[in-house]
C-alpha cells in the first residue's frame, strides 16, 4: 500500500472540513447540552480508527471498516469494528457532558454572603 499515507492524509483533510462546517451549523442556544453531543458523536463517528483486515495492521476509518464487513462478510463480522465505534462514541457523550457542565457552572453567578 504505497498510497497509504496519502489516502489517510486526503480522508483527514475531507473530514475537518467537514467537522468545521458541521461545527458552525450545529448551535443551539436553549439546548447547549445537545449541540455539546451532537459534534462529539460527529468527531467520534468519523475520526475513530480501526484494523481494515482481521490480519492486517492498517487502519480505517471504524465506520468504513463496520460497514464494508457487513457487507461482504456478513452480519456477524459487523461487532469487530462496532465494539470500538460505540465505546469511542460513548466516551465523546461523557466528554461532551463533562464540558456541558463545566461551562454551565461557569456561567452560574456566584452567590456571596
Amino acid at each position: 500500500m504505497a498510497n497509504y499515507g496519502l489516502f489517510w492524509l486526503v480522508y483527514l483533510l475531507a473530514s475537518t472540513l467537514f467537522i468545521v462546517i458541521f461545527w458552525r451549523l450545529v448551535r443551539f442556544k436553549r439546548a447547549l447540552l445537545l449541540t455539546y453531543v451532537m459534534r462529539g458523536l460527529a468527531i467520534a463517528l468519523i475520526f475513530t480508527p480501526w484494523v481494515s483486515h482481521v490480519d492486517g495492521s492498517y487502519l480505517a476509518p471504524a465506520l468504513m471498516v463496520l460497514a464494508l464487513d457487513t457487507i461482504t462478510l456478513g452480519a456477524q463480522a459487523a461487532p469487530r469494528a462496532f465494539v470500538p465505534l460505540f465505546l469511542s462514541l460513548l466516551l465523546s457523550c461523557g466528554v461532551a457532558a463533562l464540558v456541558w457542565a463545566r461551562k454551565r457552572k461557569s456561567r452560574l453567578p456566584s452567590s456571596r454572603i
